[in-house]
């Protein structure tokens, strides 16, 4: 690829210095052309002036500018088949340095190629100065060229003006007058043709002078601007690198610092989705616990209702008992005897076991038909109270009384223990839901 591009870089000049030369040669061919008409113009006159006089003169002329034109086609030649070998050596030898400076910095090191870099800034910089330079001296070069050719078209004016002044001359006079005057003018126009000619030289060398040196400086304009293109692309081919090098970094740098902010978006949704959760649980917590205190504030009150229904019970309990014991201290005070004492006593004594009873069964309960029960005291008192509704009068002593009252007392006492521990079970219950609640 680097001999293709160099091949067709090396090219382009080279055409540019083909349609330079065939320009050139166009131009220098144009105005051989004018010169050999103005020339056959002269020797027309010449010829019309004194016949057959002085052919030596143009014979000589035209010798001279054929030598010329040969001479100049021979070094217009060689000169441009020299300048194109030139060129072409010049440009082979400045890509196969362009090449070597090419794989050297591609084999240097970082901090060199930014060094190269520098220098080839530096010199892009002298070769635009000396462009200016070159410029201005191509502008000047080239104002020369025009005066030149200011010069050349006044010299062909004057000839003209010469030419229009022998007809008038040949109009005019006599045949002797006119030969001594075309003498004169013979030798007038041998001078003046000999002069031009000397100027024509002149002008044409110095025309061909500054025509090679407009070429050189165009070719050399077009060398040191392929030049500088060829620099600006090795400069973009350097910095290129560089700048993916530092894209890439960029771009890897972004990259971390994205993954960085999805990881802490991540984190913090996580954190969220754990606040949430939490706040949810704390919800849920904070409205079982005004349940679980609504149902504590309920069962308090129930507590509390049943606390005052015990408490009224066990008030009214206590009273019953307070009674029932009033009333056996007053009946064993009062120690009788009869069937009717006997009797009513045994009455007494099986009525106050119920009530003891009842009374001391928790939540009202009552002894049903099938429940055992405590013994009649009426077992206890003499067969003939059996038959007390039949009119007959028992006989029972002073013991058998005694009996009963210790059945009595037992009873009671059998009552009083049952209403004891119910207290005690009630007060129980009322105590483990607030050891509860306060656990």
């Amino acid at each position: 690829m680097s001999r293709d591009a160099g091949s067709s870089l090396a090219a382009a000049p080279l055409s540019g210095l083909y349609l330079e030369a065939g320009q050139q040669l166009r131009r220098l061919q144009d105005q051989l052309a004018a010169r050999d008409a103005l020339i056959a113009r002269l020797r027309a006159r010449l010829d019309a002036l004194e016949g057959h006089a002085a052919p030596s003169l143009v014979d000589a002329l035209l010798e001279q500018v054929a030598r010329f034109r040969e001479q100049l086609r021979r070094q217009e030649g060689g000169a441009a088949e020299a300048q194109l070998r030139q060129e072409v050596e010049r440009l082979t030898e400045q890509l196969a340095e362009k090449e070597k400076e090419t794989q050297q910095l591609m084999s240097q090191p970082q901090q060199a190629r930014e060094k190269e870099l520098v220098l080839l800034r530096r010199s892009v910089l002298e070769k635009e100065r000396a462009q200016a330079a070159s410029h201005v001296l191509c502008r000047s070069l080239a104002d020369e060229t025009h005066q030149l050719r200011r010069t050349l078209a006044a010299t062909a004016h004057m000839c003209q003006h010469l030419a229009k002044c022998l007809d008038e001359q040949h109009a005019q006079g006599d045949v002797g007058e006119k030969c001594l005057k075309e003498r004169e003018h013979t030798d007038g126009d041998q001078a003046a043709v000999e002069k031009l000619q000397e100027e024509n030289r002149l002008l044409k060398q110095k025309v061909t002078h500054v025509e090679d040196l407009n070429a050189k400086w165009q070719r050399y304009d077009a060398s040191r601007d392929e030049y500088v293109r060829e620099l600006h692309v090795q400069l973009r081919g350097l910095q290129a690198p560089q700048e993916s090098e530092l894209m890439r970094k960029e771009i890897s740098r972004l990259n971390r610092q994205l993954e960085e902010k999805i990881n802490d978006c991540a984190e913090v949704k996580q954190e969220l989705a754990a606040a949430r959760m939490a706040r949810d649980s704390a919800l849920e917590r904070v409205q079982m616990l005004e349940q679980q205190l609504l149902a504590y504030k309920d069962d308090f009150a129930s507590e509390r209702a049943d606390r005052e229904r015990a408490q009224s019970r066990i008030q009214e309990l206590e009273e019953k008992v307070t009674s029932l014991l009033y009333k056996a201290s007053q009946r064993q005070d009062t120690q009788e005897e009869g069937p009717c004492w006997i009797h009513t006593r045994s009455r007494t004594a099986k009525y106050l076991e119920t009530d003891v009873l009842e009374l001391g069964a928790p939540g009202g309960w009552r002894p049903g038909p099938g429940s055992p029960q405590l013994e009649s005291p009426a077992e206890d008192v003499c067969p003939s109270t059996a038959h007390r509704g039949q009119g007959k009068r028992p006989s029972c002593d002073r013991s058998k009384a005694i009996n009963v009252n210790s059945t009595f007392f037992q009873v009671l006492r059998t009552g009083l223990m049952s209403v004891i521990s119910t207290i005690l079970f009630i007060h129980l219950t009322l105590s483990m839901p607030l050891k509860e609640e306060l656990l």
